[in-house]
């Protein structure tokens, strides 16, 4: 992935239970995060941010040619929905943005989003 614009941080994770790493970028960024583990992207500047992503073609999909990583873990992806992000995700990117004068603006698509997907497993 390379960063066009903006700037941020991704957080990389081998498994969610995990204490994510934190990679800063900006500008001319080059990031790679290894394949088939979990990242999050965070833009935390004052202008959106652009990057360039590409991604190898061996990655796993469902029975209909669907990448894993489109359909949400509630349905049997890799997706993690912004409503199940871990609390300490949202307090990093709330204190990233304060850096800047800035405030989390996700409440309304957090709770949208509680609106349509399926109960968490057991």
């Amino acid at each position: 992935m390379i960063i066009l614009s903006g700037e941020g941080y991704t957080l990389v994770w081998n498994d969610l239970g995990s204490e994510p790493i934190r990679y800063d970028w900006e500008v001319g960024t080059l990031l790679v995060p290894p394949n088939m583990i979990y990242h999050q992207h965070f833009n935390t500047g004052p202008t959106p941010a652009r990057y360039l992503a590409f991604k190898q073609n061996g990655s796993p999909r469902n029975q209909d040619g669907v990448l894993l990583c489109f359909i949400s873990r509630r349905l049997g992806g890799d997706q993690l929905d912004y409503a199940d992000e871990q609390e300490r995700v949202r307090a990093m990117f709330a204190e990233a943005l304060a850096r800047h004068g800035l405030a989390p603006r996700m409440a309304e698509s957090y709770r949208k989003e509680l609106e349509t997907l399926p109960p968490k497993a057991a």
